[in-house]
């Protein structure tokens, strides 16, 4: 598992789905229409994101020991 870094990045249109995503961070990232269906989101920092239609069905966002939490705030 690669830990990926979208941090202050203009997401519109990315499709994660399915993809091992857990300790990524995307810090200040905006998110248009991107899909994280069933995608592994453990530990991800979602801090100070911008959410607009994004699909999340089955994405597992729970803490592990590895990773966590994941952060909203």
């Amino acid at each position: 598992m690669a830990v990926r870094n979208f941090s202050e990045q203009d997401l519109v249109g990315n499709r994660f789905n399915g993809q091992n995503l857990n300790g990524s961070t995307f810090f200040k990232a905006s998110l248009t229409n991107v899909s994280f269906v069933d995608t592994l989101l453990r530990g991800t920092n979602f801090e100070e994101t911008k959410w607009l239609n994004v699909d999340a069905r089955r994405a597992d966002f729970r803490p592990s020991a590895a990773f966590p939490t994941t952060s909203f705030v």
